[in-house]
């Protein structure tokens, strides 16, 4: 007979988990969640229903069922939904909140508890003294003055100096009375060699506390006042940090609201500072190291396609590259991320000293999609001057795709990006239905010869991004087209959402009634509002009034003439697609499958 032993954990450790993760955190994984004031509502886990009567609260740390009655913590939760003991809940969430387990554990009378509690008075202590150091300390100040840095943000975000003496911090938090031990623990101080003495790890550095979500202070970032070869060195990983978990600023990025519409990646500290110091407030940065898929999904939790903001350089071009594969690794359906690119060796602070923040909200706002940054990369990579450079090419472009897990979405990366290489290996003139001339220059050949020009620009992305806008801005499209939007797949799932909810809306109007709808107020008051606002961009607003804002017979000819030429691409892709699923199985049934698309796309 084996004698088993339940698992104890010490509540401090249990208080900790809390203090890293929302109930929303936990709850959503398993429950979609849409935020209702301070409040997130969604669809019961515990009982079918089609009105959401489940609610989660992050400022009370519950969740309510309405319909059940069921109430509880990120805990209890677990237990109930996933048939978990509490020491499986607890070990389950501490993983979860990057802590280890065994830590937690109490086994026995002499084991020592981290008290957390008292830690993090200790790193409060520890912000308050270096930023009254800074305060004192003019030539620091002179510093922050030079890099345009005020008072208002020197406060807000509690920026602090380490003086050279190398101990001062050690004998201000002693003489508080706090343990050594503890002081190590968190990395604020270090043994001499011989373990004789103390000193302060950080030494004539700029300071900028790390704060958790809820702006309690767990860690510090430091960077160099004088010539040392490390710019920037970071707290190392401790009870109550953990490095790979955090994102820079992200408390005061969400302060007024859990769900932003643009949260913007960058670099470093200073980044985050001189955006938030010019209006852009939703700015975070990871710690230091490459973007980390729990930071991802942090960011998604706020904002569900965050902008990366990379430097200019080598090593910010190549870190944006690993924030988007690391993406595509993890997408799900309604979350991906977007590029901004800077000129080469331009960081974001030295673009908006340099241009200013209007010029850069601009650039932000014409950000590559996950999709075309990824076809970008690749096109640019190297000079596609052979047949083997084409086929190599080809082949990491499907190879990228095959990395993305969810099955949903990776069908709809295949098809755009099938779509792609269909045009870019057999050009799209051939498709163009001549019969229509707007100008002596049809509109679907305009945008394919504003495209090839720029290779940064793709066609089908731009086809369907004006086709949505010519719907929202000539609603009486929609009674006479109903039919043929329905036959239309984008590469944009977001698109594909905003026609079926439009097709829903025309068949409950009459055409007078959509002759006068605003269905852009429409569409954002149906939750929206982040598609419109990337649809009604200068860049693109323009595009769509060159080609297609006219009078009504011509807005007419020509939205007829993009959804057809739309759905011929489309169909290409399917046709190209079936060709090498059968290539690839060589079977009878993807043969079939290839003749029957074969011949569905040639009687279209």
């Amino acid at each position: 007979m084996y004698t088993v032993y339940m698992a104890r954990y010490s509540k401090e450790f249990i208080t900790e988990i809390k203090s890293r993760l929302r109930v929303s955190d936990v709850v959503g994984k398993y429950v979609k969640l849409s935020q209702r004031g301070n409040e997130f509502v969604g669809l019961s886990p515990f009982k079918n229903e089609k009105t959401p009567s489940f609610t989660v609260n992050d400022e009370k740390e519950f969740y309510h069922c309405f319909s059940t009655a069921e109430h509880g913590d990120i805990f209890s939760f677990l237990m109930k939904h996933k048939n978990m003991s509490y020491p499986e809940s607890i070990e389950t969430l501490a993983k979860q909140a990057g802590l280890d387990p065994e830590r937690g554990m109490i086994r026995d009378q002499n084991f020592r508890e981290n008290n957390y509690s008292v830690l993090k008075v200790i790193m409060k202590d520890a912000a308050e003294f270096y930023h009254l150091s800074l305060l004192k300390n003019k030539k620091t100040m002179d510093y922050l003055e030079q890099r345009s840095v005020n008072s208002e943000i020197i406060k807000n975000f509690g920026l602090g100096y380490a003086d050279k003496k190398g101990n001062s911090l050690f004998n201000y938090l002693k003489n508080k009375g706090y343990d050594i031990k503890d002081m190590i623990s968190l990395g604020l101080i270090k043994k001499t060699k011989d373990a004789e003495s103390y000193y302060d790890f950080f030494r004539n550095r700029l300071m900028f506390p790390i704060r958790d979500y809820r702006s309690i202070t767990i860690a510090f970032g430091g960077r160099a006042l004088d010539s040392s070869p490390i710019k920037y060195i970071n707290s190392s990983d401790n009870p109550i940090f953990k490095k790979s978990f955090q994102l820079y600023n992200l408390d005061l990025a969400i302060k007024e609201n859990r769900k932003v519409k643009d949260l913007i990646i960058v670099e470093g500290y200073m980044d985050v500072i001189s955006l938030f110091q010019n209006n852009f407030k939703t700015t975070v940065a990871p710690l230091g190291t490459a973007l980390t898929t729990y930071q991802l999904e942090r960011s998604w939790k706020v904002c569900e396609s965050p902008i990366i903001l990379f430097d200019g350089d080598e090593a910010g071009q190549k870190a944006s590259i690993r924030a988007s594969i690391l993406a595509l690794n993890n997408l799900k359906p309604d979350l991906s991320l977007r590029f901004c690119i800077l000129p080469v060796d331009t960081d974001p602070d030295d673009f908006i000293k340099k241009y200013g923040p209007s010029e850069l909200s601009s650039k932000l706002d014409n950000s590559y999609s996950l999709s075309e940054f990824i076809w970008k990369n690749e096109l640019d990579r190297e000079k596609l001057s052979t047949p083997e450079k084409k086929a190599g090419f080809e082949k990491r472009i499907r190879s990228l795709v095959k990395q993305i897990n969810n099955e949903t979405v990776k069908q709809y990366y295949s098809r755009y990006f099938e779509s792609q290489l269909n045009s870019y290996k057999f050009p799209s003139k051939k498709y163009i239905n001549r019969d229509y001339q707007y100008n002596n220059l049809s509109v679907s050949q305009e945008i394919s010869e504003s495209d090839r020009a720029d290779k940064t620009s793709h066609v089908s992305s731009t086809r369907e991004k004006i086709i949505i806008l010519a719907l929202i801005e000539n609603p009486f499209l929609l009674d006479k087209y109903s039919e043929e939007l329905g036959q239309l797949i984008f590469n944009d799932e977001k698109l594909n959402k905003i026609v079926s909810e439009v097709l829903e809306f025309s068949s409950f109007n009459t055409n007078k009634d959509l002759e006068n709808i605003d269905l852009k107020s429409y569409l954002e008051d149906k939750g929206f509002n982040q598609v419109i606002n990337y649809l009604y961009r200068p860049s693109l607003i323009n595009t769509y009034k060159g080609m297609i804002n006219d009078a009504q017979n011509i807005v007419e000819r020509n939205f007829l003439e993009m959804i057809t030429v739309h759905k011929n691409l489309s169909n290409q892709s399917e046709l190209s697609e079936a060709y090498l699923d059968f290539e690839q199985n060589m079977d009878d049934k993807s043969y079939k499958n290839f003749l029957k698309i074969k011949n569905e796309t040639l009687k279209d």
